[in-house]
């Protein structure tokens, strides 16, 4: 996975094949507007290790998420071990 300027992506083979995009609120809480994973590589749990990647990241940053995307909302609601960055 690499990491940009507010997003995520997931390469295999040099493909870009998912991604989870989002953006400041402030200095302390991100909107997560944005995750997609190609058609073809449905169903392989990438878009919840992008999430994942992406809590991971916002824990050492000491940030916290609120969603914009159902599917993150989705993701947060069934990961309550990352309840405490939920806004």
């Amino acid at each position: 996975m690499i990491e940009k300027e507010n997003k995520i992506i997931y390469e295999l083979d040099g493909k870009e094949i998912g991604v989870v995009e989002y953006e400041e609120i402030n200095k302390t809480t991100v909107d997560i507007y944005h995750t997609y994973v190609d058609p073809d590589y449905q169903g392989r749990h990438i878009a919840s290790d992008l999430m994942e990647k992406l809590f991971k990241k916002l824990k050492k940053e000491n940030k916290k998420a609120t969603a914009s995307c159902s599917y993150a909302k989705h993701w947060m609601e069934k990961h309550p071990e990352y309840r405490d960055q939920f806004m």
